[in-house]
């Protein structure tokens, strides 16, 4: 199976729900079948990819796929990029099982629908694979080579925790009691009162914190920001929370440190970057998949899949600065420094559906709330 690449006609069969007596054109890639597998599905004009993994190989090998449903197949014309998916919608076999699973929660019904999500975790994992190996052969730059590379091997070390931790959330029964207080069920959660908060400290937290904070009348309950790396580890230290801090100097280093915390932190954020900004798609990738919401200090870093950020209003920061500039020339004047207030929450709904998040409580933290999706 490791030098294939013809292509054979594979006829389809009455289960396979293809039509009877024609005939499907079908080409494999130089892979082993644990490591996944794809099948290009050719028909009238048009190309659907199939991804497999731990499918039945016959004498003579043959493959056989156990889960390819033709509904769920996506045609688009041959030649078109292969889109890699981090999030695919749920297949038709893995609802079954979690519907039986529901209805009956045996340790049997448990087990098959854990083995079917370690199915399609690889199945993410070949096509992630798959889209590497385009990448190596057409990426005009090699650091979009790189994130991937850091995607895949990052999903290929950490595949039994991820598989568990994305487990464990699929079948919480919990939901969120209040979804319009400051926090939210942590899915997944070995205990039953597991929350992790909205936003994690408000301008009156702070304020209680450090009586010099100033802020805005009636934003008592808005996220507190315009705060140094030094003030935040102090407030942490004080309550008592522990964090971890990592560093980075190169796409591989930020990768790494992504990789290390999931499964070691609820949380992560990251103030605005360079460095961590040309990593970001594959930081929020990766962080997401691990079950974490990542909270970023620009909402660029959410359109690449990040979960939120809390920042100004630029437009306000716009007007601002130009008339303290127009004053300084008409007086002569420079008046003091102006901390604008951080009255914008950006949320992607992609990664906070992911993540399992209801995000509706960020309506009473901010003054306004936009909702992105993550950008190709």
């Amino acid at each position: 199976m490791a030098h294939i690449s013809t292509i054979i006609t594979y006829s389809a069969s009455n289960k396979s729900g293809f039509i009877p007596g024609k005939d499907y054109y079908i080409s494999t890639l130089p892979c082993d079948l644990y490591g996944g597998y794809r099948l290009s599905i050719y028909r009238d004009g048009l190309v659907a990819h199939y991804f497999g993994v731990h499918q039945k190989v016959d004498s003579g090998e043959f493959i056989s796929p156990d889960d390819l449903v033709e509904s769920e197949l996506e045609f688009d014309k041959p030649g078109a990029p292969l889109v890699e998916e981090g999030r695919p919608k749920m297949d038709s076999k893995t609802h079954n099982l979690f519907v039986q699973y529901r209805k009956n929660p045996t340790e049997a019904s448990r087990q098959a629908l854990l083995d079917q999500m370690c199915v399609r975790y690889d199945k993410v994992v070949a096509r992630k694979k798959n889209k590497l190996r385009e990448l190596e052969r057409e990426a005009r730059t090699y650091s979009i080579v790189e994130h991937m590379q850091g995607i895949v091997g990052e999903m290929v070390q950490n595949r039994d925790t991820r598989i568990q931790q994305q487990f464990l959330r699929f079948i919480d029964p919990r939901r969120d009691e209040n979804p319009k207080d400051a926090w939210m069920v942590l899915r997944g959660a070995s205990a039953p009162n597991a929350y992790i908060g909205y936003a994690p400290v408000t301008n009156a937290e702070y304020a209680a914190f450090n009586p010099r904070f100033a802020y805005d009348t009636g934003k008592e309950n808005y996220p507190v920001v315009n705060i140094t790396i030094a003030e935040a580890k102090a407030y942490l230290d004080a309550k008592g929370i522990a964090y971890v801090e990592k560093t980075g100097n190169t796409n591989d280093e930020i990768m790494t440190a992504a990789s290390s915390m999931v499964g070691q932190v609820d949380a992560v954020f990251t103030p605005t970057d360079n460095v961590v900004m040309a990593a970001a798609a594959a930081v929020s990738e990766t962080l997401t998949k691990g079950g974490i919401p990542f909270y970023t200090g620009a909402d660029s870093f959410v359109t690449a899949g990040a979960f939120a950020t809390c920042g100004v209003n630029y437009t306000e920061l716009g007007t601002y600065t130009a008339d303290m500039a127009l004053d300084i020339l008409e007086t002569g004047v420079v008046p003091a420094y102006h901390v604008m207030d951080g009255g914008i929450i950006t949320v992607n709904t992609e990664t906070a559906a992911a993540l399992g998040i209801d995000y509706s409580a960020f309506n009473d933290l901010a003054g306004q709330v936009v909702e992105v999706t993550t950008a190709e």
